[in-house]
């Protein structure tokens, strides 16, 4: 046999074999997601069912956080090199899923993620965590998506539930002035939704005049740097 074909062969066998014993490692491991599942407006934990899909919509799992146990829960069974989805479905909270890839590994591990649920009921209000505004503008900040994402997802998993969009201003100076920015504001997150392939005929944007009653500009001198800005929220209709 030719020496150069020999040593061919050779080469692909023991790639063969490694790659066979790579493979092997990998799909005999598994990995485990743990976490806590708390309430978005009262920060509490909560008990809820989670259901856990592979990529082809498989069901691969299902666990119940422990409000107990400060809204823990434990699933384990996932392999390496793959993404599932995190489904939680309850009546009384918005429909939240999450993507999670488990990365490459050949030893045992956790994942922690936190699940943020929010609940379903008409007049919740949901805070916008950060507003994607820039003070006195209605133009959504660089950067804004990071900001909007999160609730964009909420909204693209609960299709049949109308919302609506309220902004308040930066200050409590003139009263029309601020009411036309805020309702400019609010149009730009549906219309950031909308672009985003959402049905803008799910919202309803409600400007205000005055600050935030819940969350009203400081009273003392903020730091450096620091600006007050207008909230913004997702109401249930």
């Amino acid at each position: 046999m030719n020496k150069k074909l020999l040593i061919f062969i050779v080469i692909n066998i023991f790639l063969f074999f490694n790659n066979y014993y790579s493979y092997s490692q990998f799909t005999k491991t598994v990995v485990a997601v743990t976490g806590s599942v708390i309430n978005y407006n009262t920060k509490q934990p909560e008990t809820v069912n989670i259901t856990v899909f592979d990529n082809s919509g498989r069901k691969i799992n299902s666990t119940k956080s422990n409000a107990a146990e400060n809204g823990y829960y434990y699933v384990t069974g996932l392999f390496p090199g793959n993404t599932y989805i995190f489904v939680i479905k309850e009546n009384k909270f918005l429909i939240e899923r999450l993507e999670i890839s488990i990365p490459n590994t050949d030893k045992y591990i956790e994942i922690s993620r936190d699940f943020l649920v929010k609940p379903n009921a008409k007049g919740t209000s949901i805070k916008f965590p950060v507003t994607p505004f820039e003070l006195n503008k209605s133009k959504l900040r660089y950067g804004s998506s990071v900001i909007l994402n999160e609730i964009l997802n909420t909204v693209k998993y609960n299709p049949k539930i109308k919302f609506k969009v309220v902004a308040y201003p930066d200050k409590n100076d003139n009263p029309k002035t601020n009411l036309e920015l805020t309702q400019k504001r609010a149009e730009s997150i549906i219309d950031y939704f909308s672009i985003n392939g959402i049905d803008p005929a799910y919202f309803t944007a409600i400007g205000n005049d005055k600050t935030d009653p819940n969350y009203p500009p400081p009273t003392k001198k903020e730091s450096k740097g620091k600006r007050y800005l207008g909230s913004v929220y997702l109401v249930i209709e």
